[in-house]
């Protein structure tokens, strides 16, 4: 055995050498996954306090880093194309009924873990100028809503969206379309999302973009 082994000790040798660095790729596969995972950033858009349209709409930062909140974008049905509008800033509350001075918008940074209150559905809903609410129809109307955030590391925004229906006819409720908000990561996604965010600011606030693009965020 022992000659076999001498006899062949090159062969011994190489594959000796190419296990153990399978065995490295291997972890270091593992450690970058891991590691790439652990970056990657989260957002949530969770419906919360009940299911009615005074429910409070949570937006959560469930990555590593922390975010800034830029905006939150409410795509709604519109008459001939879906229309985008912003619903980050509380639009409903006057100068005498806030505490503190940022209390008029939801903008700002978020923490791994935490998260930002936006208002009740209600709020976000007439901040959008979308009245499904009043409407007894009994078939639903959608409310996408696209969170759009930028942290530190990443050269271009990160968002997530997460559509629901409002229910009308008897009470009003509202209910998630999907368990979990979809994450924004494909890059043409994030640019097209750039120009609508961009459309959107050089309007003057309340007036709202209509395009079909929406539908392919």
């Amino acid at each position: 055995m022992l000659d076999a082994l001498t006899d062949h000790i090159e062969i011994v040798q190489l594959v000796t050498s190419l296990t153990t660095m399978l065995v490295w790729v291997v972890y270091l596969n593992i450690f970058l996954i891991g590691f790439v995972q652990q970056r990657r950033s989260s957002l949530l858009i969770n419906r919360g306090g009940g299911e009615d349209l005074d429910s409070r709409c949570l937006i959560s930062n469930m990555g590593a880093q922390p975010v800034y909140l830029l905006d939150v974008l409410a795509a709604t049905e519109g008459e001939k194309a879906p229309t985008l509008a912003s619903v980050v800033d509380r639009k409903e509350l006057r100068d005498g009924e806030m505490e503190r001075p940022t209390e008029i918008t939801g903008q700002g940074p978020i923490n791994s873990g935490a998260f930002v209150d936006i208002g009740s559905f209600r709020e976000v809903a007439e901040r959008a100028e979308f009245h499904a609410m009043k409407n007894n129809a009994d078939d639903p109307k959608r409310l996408k809503l696209i969170v759009v955030a930028a942290t530190n590391q990443a050269k271009h925004i990160v968002a997530a969206s997460r559509e629901f229906d409002i229910a009308g006819g008897g009470d009003v409720a509202v209910r998630p379309r999907a368990v979990e908000a979809r994450q924004i990561r494909a890059r043409r996604k994030r640019k097209r999302l750039t120009r609508l965010l961009n459309e959107i600011q050089q309007k003057k606030s309340g007036e709202t973009v209509e395009s079909v693009e929406i539908d392919r965020l």
